[in-house]
């Protein structure tokens, strides 16, 4: 098993240079869920998109393994697919695993999705259930101690959502660290909840 570990101290998140919680100070180990809560536009999204290295955190430190920016790049998954609607499911599945992935995997991404009998049809023509398949493939093609997903189960059926908890449950039993915002629930004992209401509560009291 990994000895991984994300370390937040006093990080402030902001939006356009404008606080959007109180110092956040925790400690995320391996095998261990961060669930991320909050109501729309609370914050969760610029959260993980803090975590991610897309946006610079308005104070405080964050490290994973003692060290930012990591060895290896955290693997996130926001709210944009990043899919090219143009193309087959094959050649969106191809693409990022050819750009920062394991191709030789592919096919066990796709396998694994249940996306073997669709692979030449174009995202275009497929329902928002089986294109948040398509992007979930990522997670077995782009491997990466650190995931980072907002609402991955979003226009996922029930069977879709299984699938997707049985491959967190494996990356966390590897010694993987997890953050997640959603609003289904999640499975397992190691799991910790940042409430992002409650700290830009925190916040409006100290302003």
């Amino acid at each position: 098993m990994e000895s991984n570990s994300l370390a937040l101290e006093a990080l402030v998140i902001a939006r356009e240079g404008a606080p959007l919680s109180g110092p956040i100070s925790l400690t995320v180990d391996a095998g261990e869920i961060l669930m991320v809560k909050g109501s729309n536009g609370a914050g969760k999204s610029t959260f993980l998109r803090t975590l991610a290295g897309l946006l610079a955190p308005l104070s405080g430190t964050l490290r994973f393994n003692g060290q930012w920016p990591m060895a290896h790049q955290p693997l996130y998954l926001g709210h944009r697919q990043g899919l090219a609607r143009e193309l087959t499911v094959a050649d969106n599945v191809a693409l990022w695993a050819g750009m920062c992935g394991y191709p030789e995997i592919i096919g066990a991404a796709l396998h694994y999705f249940e996306l073997e009998d669709i692979l030449d049809v174009p995202l275009s023509h497929l329902s928002a259930g089986w294109q948040q398949r398509v992007m979930l493939t990522r997670l077995i093609t782009m491997q990466s101690p650190l995931w980072l997903l907002d609402e991955p189960t979003a226009n996922l059926d029930q069977e879709g959502a299984k699938l997707l908890q049985s491959l967190i449950q494996v990356r966390l039993e590897q010694g993987g660290v997890v953050v997640i915002a959603t609003h289904s629930p999640m499975q397992g004992d190691m799991i910790k909840t940042l409430d992002i209401n409650a700290l830009n509560q925190t916040l409006h009291t100290v302003i």
